[in-house]
């Protein structure tokens, strides 16, 4: 072989080895892009699923949660006291409790209730639970415990309307959101109420994130914001506002053993349309003397341990529903002070009420036609509110 050969063979070699060594690299930056600009649309879903979605302009929810805390296997239960005194009442439900809580202000939970967000968790442990209108031809619950220390996982939670704020305060109650509408962010400073926000605020440490808060499936970030009885039980005497109601403050709702309304017609089966995309019907179990629910054809149940919650007591309360002037979110104005019409049922009867509340630092007070005060069953209840232009049917 010639030197020249040689040398060309050299060099042919030699640009071998570099076209080789080039597509090497070439095939590693263009892997580690793929992967990097996989991670990054990871990211931005994640980012996007955190946005408080129903506060338009709300920026994203960056600040880190834990997501799934160490949380007792069981309902986390007290110590034997012998101190306890059963002696008291709940307001809320006119059942016997230990007397040193009766007089707590309950907390009032703003709950999700989309179809993606179901089922819910603590609703089986809520006292009163209210269902109205939102934007969009949706509801949500407030949820009303007078004591949660028993109660396990509480959520999914959501953000606050103004009339949510303006129906915790009837009943002297600490509210509890993800987020809140700015109709309510200045109720809220009207009305002094206590504010526990998983959004802004000081109380962030009692939410956290839990994706998996349903068993056997994971929800949307969105869905995941809930607490615990535990965590609220023992936080709130931490913060700065009070946690009883004041001495001169005595409960407006009034309850008797068996409150089915004599000479009512029956309720077996009682449909509340709140809206051609949401419709919640009662069905009454004579064996249990209460009502089961279902939404939308679908079994209302606890996420904590798969029970059906039983209510006692039926109530709908009608009143003005209008959307908010010049809102671009499309939210509602709902009535919750004034008087109104309703329907009340329990025992399988129902009968046609009045409501009233003469202002904001009012209670709710119900009363028959005649004007006798309405007597709850004891026990759960279960309040509608709807349009002046809409009834539920009964069977």
């Amino acid at each position: 072989m010639s030197r020249n050969t040689a040398r060309h063979t050299s060099k042919h070699t030699t640009k071998q080895k570099k076209t080789t060594v080039q597509k090497v690299l070439i095939f590693f930056i263009a892997f580690f892009l793929v992967i990097l600009a996989g991670m990054s649309a990871i990211v931005v879903r994640e980012i996007m699923a955190n946005r408080t979605v129903d506060e338009p302009g709300a920026e994203p929810d960056l600040i880190e949660q834990p997501e799934t805390p160490d949380l007792p296997e069981e309902r986390p239960t007290r110590t034997p006291d012998p101190l306890a005194n059963l002696d008291g009442i709940n307001p809320l439900t006119g059942e016997p409790m230990d007397l040193r809580f009766d007089r707590n202000r309950p907390l009032a939970v703003v709950l999700n209730n989309l179809p993606e967000a179901l089922p819910l968790n603590g609703v089986t442990d809520a006292d009163i639970l209210y269902e109205y209108p939102v934007e969009g031809g949706l509801t949500r619950m407030l949820a009303l415990f007078q004591d949660v220390f028993y109660v396990e996982k509480i959520g999914s939670i959501r953000s606050a309307r103004h009339y949510t704020v303006q129906l915790a305060n009837a009943y002297d109650a600490i509210l509890v959101a993800a987020g809140r509408s700015p109709q309510a962010q200045a109720e809220v400073r009207s009305l002094g109420i206590p504010f526990l926000n998983e959004v802004e605020g000081p109380h962030r440490e009692i939410f956290f994130r839990d994706r998996n808060r349903i068993p056997g499936q994971r929800v949307q970030n969105l869905h995941s914001v809930i607490t615990t009885g535990e965590r609220l039980f023992e936080m709130l005497p931490q913060y700065d506002f009070r946690i009883v109601h004041e001495n001169d403050f005595t409960p407006s709702l009034r309850f008797t053993e068996d409150g089915t309304p004599q000479g009512g017609a029956d309720a077996n089966e009682i449909r509340v349309r709140f809206s051609s995309a949401k419709s919640t019907t009662f069905t009454y179990d004579s064996s249990l003397r209460k009502y089961t629910v279902r939404q939308s054809n679908t079994d209302f149940v606890d996420a904590n341990d798969g029970s059906r919650p039983v209510f006692a007591n039926v109530l709908v309360i009608k009143t003005s529903v209008s959307n908010i002037r010049d809102d671009t979110a499309g939210r509602l104005d709902i009535t919750t002070t004034g008087s109104g019409e309703g329907y009340f049922a329990s025992g399988g009867k129902y009968v046609r009420i009045n409501w009233q509340r003469p202002n904001q630092s009012s209670q709710f007070i119900f009363s028959l036609e005649d004007g006798t005060r309405l007597n709850l069953s004891v026990g759960k209840s279960y309040i509608c509110i709807l349009p002046t232009n809409i009834d539920p049917t009964f069977e």
